[in-house]
């Protein structure tokens, strides 16, 4: 009975496989349809490749411009007066104990 089981189940497959290969729907086959999707949602050209990672580098840019002018500012963010916004704060991401550590060692140079 499981060979009968098996032999049924693989001549579906086949004649799955034939009719998608060989039936033309507006002038192409379903495995014809298939590949050009497939190629270009899941293997995009090199011209897309380029285009997606320069968006995602912009985005994780903006992001960390983002991050680091709100740490650099909290007190400005804390300030109930309608002042306008101060400029945006540095970039770096260097803690008091770091800028410490540097001024030591650049007195011990002198």
């Amino acid at each position: 009975m499981g060979l009968l089981k098996f032999l049924v189940w693989t001549a579906c497959a086949v004649g799955l496989g034939v009719f998608l290969a060989t039936v033309d729907f507006n002038g192409r086959t379903p495995v014809e349809y298939v590949q050009r999707e497939w190629k270009r949602q899941v293997q995009p050209s090199r011209v897309e490749r380029v285009t997606n990672s320069l968006r995602d580098a912009l985005d994780d840019a903006e992001d960390a411009v983002k991050r680091t002018t709100r740490q650099a500012t909290p007190a400005a963010a804390k300030a109930p007066a309608p002042a306008p916004a101060p400029a945006a704060g540095p970039r770096e991401r260097i803690t008091h104990e770091d800028r410490a550590a540097i001024d030591r060692i650049i007195a011990q140079k002198k």
